[in-house]
């Protein structure tokens, strides 16, 4: 399959990209094929290059020429696909209706909504179930969808297979081309075309799916939207592939309604029920709505003009009052400035004792008990410490330890006092 040529267009500002929003689709295809894009305008040249030419999502419109080359291009043996979103040609702002017309194909400016919430929370990201059209490719969809099979048992095997499609919008389709997928019974509109398949003697193949978002990195993993993909892009690329007729024995397609505006004609109405029943209701029922424009004239300012004799207001016309551009000025205030205070110099550091501001209970300790055993050992001739200097150890070690607060004072007999108390109360707790 390394002689596969896949080229995605990029030259009509398409929607989705490889490098963007098609990553996961483009490592999938990268493996077993050449995958390329082309930014230069469509030409034979190019076309002649491509085994399959994929517009992912154009957002601007075609030339006659580059159409006639495409039709060319199928003519004589091309792949083409062509995926879009909700909105048709309006939101894209193309004319990719052109080309599709003459395979049967035409893709809807509108968008497919599931009324109610499963699984996903916006209702354009529409999860569909026995949207399957032919029955071969539902079988073999299937058995790749056991994995992940939430269905009940009790129901049809075209039911249980699900795949989800994000803000897209329905098609048209008749005959030469094929229906490939439809919404279903579940999701709105019921039953109508989602996908096309064209094919010609020559092989010549196109393709047309009203959702590129279902191939998105964000929802190409979910469902079975990854088999679909290998299921329709196998399907190109096979030469000798031919539906059966028995294939869509089972295909159900709605006719294409209109809903007109109702919340515009609700708002139109002359009459109430109450005011009909002496009121003869014409058989044309397009005569109950007001569908006159609106307009701005002079018909009433004679009655306005005569309003003011009835009320002997005296009359006068409205005259032009000449503006005055005078700005006025806020009264002036004094400047006033808040003084601006220098900041605190640095703390003089080299005044504090470093060692002993930052040093541990235990080393302070050690230090004070070195300071003031030292000079009881001076000489070598050792004498007792006098009252007053043991009182002076034991009131640093008081205030070493926080046993009293640093604008407390107490005594070296009343900082042993405290500490015999705590003391005593713990022998007494752990007796407890």
């Amino acid at each position: 399959m390394n002689n596969v040529n896949v080229i995605f267009n990029v030259s009509k500002n398409e929607l989705f990209k490889l490098p963007d929003n098609y990553k996961t689709l483009h490592r999938k295809l990268k493996v077993s094929y050449r995958v390329e894009s082309n930014k230069n305008d469509i030409t034979p040249e190019i076309l002649k290059g491509a085994t399959v030419f994929v517009l992912a999502g154009p957002q601007e419109k075609f030339t006659e020429t580059e159409f006639q080359y495409l039709k060319d291009y199928i003519s004589e043996g091309g792949r083409l696909l062509l995926l879009l979103g909700e909105g048709g040609e309006i939101n894209f702002n193309t004319n990719v209706n052109f080309l599709l017309e003459d395979y049967g194909m035409t893709i809807n400016s509108d968008a497919v909504v599931r009324p109610q919430y499963y699984k996903y929370f916006h209702p354009k990201e529409a999860l569909i179930s026995g949207g399957i059209a032919s029955d071969a490719m539902n079988n073999s969809l299937l058995e790749f969808s056991k994995s992940i099979l939430t269905a009940f048992d009790f129901m049809d095997d075209k039911y249980k297979v699900e795949f989800v499609y994000p803000f897209g919008a329905t098609m048209n389709v008749i005959q030469p081309s094929n229906v490939l997928l439809t919404t279903g019974p579940v999701v709105y509109p019921f039953n109508r075309p989602l996908a096309g398949y064209y094919q010609n003697e020559t092989n010549g193949k196109l393709i047309a799916i009203g959702s590129g978002h279902m191939f998105q990195d964000k929802y190409i993993s979910n469902e079975i939207n990854t088999a679909i993909w290998d299921s329709i892009f196998g399907m190109i690329l096979e030469d000798n592939f031919k539906f059966k007729s028995s294939d869509f024995n089972d295909l159900e397609i709605n006719d294409y309604a209109i809903i007109p505006d109702t919340i515009y004609l609700a708002e139109q109405p002359k009459i109430c029920l109450m005011d009909s029943l002496d009121y003869d209701i014409p058989a044309d029922f397009k005569k109950l709505f007001d569908m006159g424009l609106y307009s701005i004239n002079n018909d009433l300012l004679r009655d306005v003009i005569n309003t003011y004799e009835k009320l002997d207001v005296q009359y006068e016309p409205l005259k032009i009052i000449k503006p005055q551009f005078e700005i006025p000025l806020p009264p002036l205030q004094l400047a006033v400035f808040q003084p601006i205070f220098s900041d605190l110099s640095a703390p003089p550091l080299e005044l504090f004792d470093l060692d002993e501001a930052f040093s541990s209970e235990k080393a302070q300790i050690t230090q004070l008990t070195n300071k003031c055993l030292s000079p009881a050992l001076e000489g070598g001739n050792r004498r007792a410490l006098d009252e007053k200097e043991l009182g002076y150890f034991i009131q640093e070690c008081g205030r070493i330890l926080k046993v009293c607060q640093d604008d407390q004072r107490m005594t070296a007999k009343e900082i042993l006092n405290s500490i015999s108390v705590k003391v005593a109360h713990y022998k007494k707790l752990d007796k407890e």
